[in-house]
């Protein structure tokens, strides 16, 4: 097998519930310059899942259901050239792993091919009530699940899974393994600095990835991406990734909601799981 060369890749990483799909929504609007857009077609052009199984089978033309888990992790690092781009020489990946090394030492997302890391965080008590209403769990099973270390999602390599397998870690452990353990200097950008100054965390983006974005163009893409026209495109059955049964993917878009979603208990739980981390972000 003849690899092509190596491309130059953005690593668009975060922990589920983080604000990942409306960031690449956004970049692809910006990349674009479209005011209005066919969202299907933008959640294809920017912000490609990592983690779905069928590129993974395409780039190395197999069956990644004849794999263990540990041979489909050790063959991720090295698929990156074999991916079609669609002839871009730099693609933007959406990302929920954790950072880590396969069994054989070597970093999953390797700092050698990678142009720029974007690091989504949003505070944990948020993520949690999300991710409850995302994965169709309880509020106390989403909070236990994101102080697990080990939590894994599509945890077996076989097909009834359209991912491949994938460690989230928890909330704290993710954080810190991109931030401090990944050698990437990611550019860290808070959800609630994006809720309340999209146009700002957009140029600081385009400065990061290198793109002459004009004023003009970044107020399009903040435009575009406004949470009720997110919201109306997915009712009018125009975004392909909605959540099965009548629970919308775009539900809140706010900053601060778990005030009115956690308990008292279930928010000192968070904060007794994750104190430091929320410290260190400026959450506690």
């Amino acid at each position: 097998m003849t690899c092509a060369a190596p491309r130059a890749h953005v690593w668009l990483a975060s922990y589920p519930k983080s604000g990942n799909t409306w960031m690449r929504i956004a970049l692809a609007a910006l990349r674009k310059g479209e005011a209005r857009f066919d969202l299907a077609r933008m959640t294809n052009n920017v912000g490609i899942f990592l983690a779905m199984r069928h590129r993974f089978d395409m780039a190395l033309d197999i069956d990644s259901s004849d794999l263990s888990v540990e041979e489909a992790d050790l063959l991720r690092p090295k698929i990156y050239s074999l991916i079609d781009t669609q002839g871009r020489d730099t693609t933007i990946w959406k990302v929920h792993d954790c950072w880590s090394r396969t069994s054989d030492g070597e970093a999953l997302f390797p700092a050698e091919i990678t142009a720029a890391t974007l690091y989504l965080v949003r505070d944990p008590r948020d993520v949690a009530a999300s991710f409850a209403h995302h994965f169709e769990m309880d509020v106390d099973r989403a909070i236990a699940v994101m102080a697990d270390p080990e939590y894994r999602v599509a945890a077996k390599t076989d097909s009834a899974h359209f991912h491949l397998p994938q460690h989230y870690s928890g909330w704290s452990q993710h954080v810190l393994s991109w931030l401090d353990e990944s050698g990437h200097a990611p550019l860290v950008l808070r959800y609630e600095d994006m809720v309340a100054d999209f146009a700002s965390t957009l140029e600081r983006v385009s400065a990061a990835l290198g793109w002459a974005s004009s004023e003009a163009a970044i107020a399009a893409a903040v435009a575009a991406t406004r949470f009720d026209r997110l919201r109306a495109e997915e009712s009018a059955g125009n975004f392909p990734e909605s959540l099965h049964g009548d629970r919308p993917f775009f539900r809140r878009g706010i900053a601060g909601g778990w005030r009115d979603t956690l308990s008292p208990a279930q928010a000192a739980r968070i904060e007794r799981d994750h104190g430091t981390v929320m410290a260190r972000l400026g959450y506690l």
